[in-house]
């Protein structure tokens, strides 16, 4: 990650070129863009699953078998619809790919449906049921939020840039708590993941091209509070998004431009790569 993003967004509008635009307009663009990546991540999923075992390596190593995402948007689950039209507002806009947490922990139960089914002595209740062993569920449990949340933190770790949905429903602000232990950890992970230079994203970029050219929910029933802290984060709003969005300077990678309002002594140090890739860098 090179930059993490904390998006101070109090509403689903916004003031573009003169124009009220609703993310809500946005959502089917991001469901559709967001799918596409879920659908992998499903298919992978069934390729971990040996005899009802998850190999857990693999699992991690391999959760996210083609994707490529620019942007992980973390948020809260109330928030989904919020998420996927900022999701559809950033691809339609500047092309740019998201992933949100919930493509993976929109298979956690699936996961250990699978794993109590074999392993937790699944058996009919009288009532109609179903009757798990409660001390083997909890272990099942225990590996799969673990195999998981290594795998959320790969992901934040690849992308370049992470954006915090900043809203009632993330953070009780009256006093920085979270009650969700998947907002909690993705905050922390922000705060110790590689902060990696931009020229690294921007050399395997250069690699690319010139190659071409040759998302939880939390049991309701008990809760914990999480103190967290967003002072590592760049505060960036609505306006921000705006000036990002009418910045006209032609750099081919959109997330440059943002770059040149939240990051200018970062974007200074890349000059030197600009001026010897121009016709790649420069669109």
């Amino acid at each position: 990650m090179f930059a993490g993003f904390n998006l101070d967004l109090s509403s689903n509008l916004i003031r573009f070129n003169n124009k009220i635009i609703d993310f809500d307009n946005y959502k089917e663009i991001g469901e559709e863009h967001l799918n596409q990546q879920k659908t992998k991540c499903e298919n992978a999923l069934k390729s971990y699953i040996v005899d009802g075992t998850v190999d857990g390596t693999k699992l991690q190593n391999d959760w996210f078998p083609g994707v490529e995402a620019d942007i992980f948007i973390s948020h809260a689950h109330k928030d989904i619809e919020l998420a996927q039209g900022l999701a559809g507002w950033l691809n339609k806009t500047f092309r740019l790919n998201c992933f949100i947490d919930l493509n993976v922990w929109g298979y956690a139960d699936e996961i250990l449906e699978m794993i109590n089914s074999k392993h937790s002595d699944k058996r009919q209740d009288t009532d109609g049921g179903w009757l798990y062993d409660h001390k083997k569920c909890n272990t099942a449990s225990k590996h799969v939020n673990v195999m998981l949340s290594v795998a959320l933190q790969k992901m934040i770790d690849k992308t370049e840039a992470t954006f915090v949905l900043n809203t009632d429903n993330f953070i009780q602000k009256y006093a920085d708590v979270t009650y969700s232990p998947w907002i909690y950890t993705e905050i922390v992970c922000t705060e110790l993941v590689r902060n990696k230079p931009l020229s690294e994203y921007r050399k395997e970029q250069i690699t690319k091209f010139a190659h071409e050219n040759a998302q939880q929910s939390y049991n309701a029933e008990y809760s914990a509070a999480y103190k967290v802290s967003l002072e590592h984060l760049t505060d960036i709003s609505i306006s921000t998004l705006c000036d990002w969005a009418n910045n006209k300077t032609k750099y081919k990678y959109e997330l440059d431009k943002l770059y040149l309002i939240t990051h200018p002594l970062e974007m200074k140090k890349l000059e030197k790569v600009y001026k010897n890739n121009p016709s790649i860098l420069i669109g």
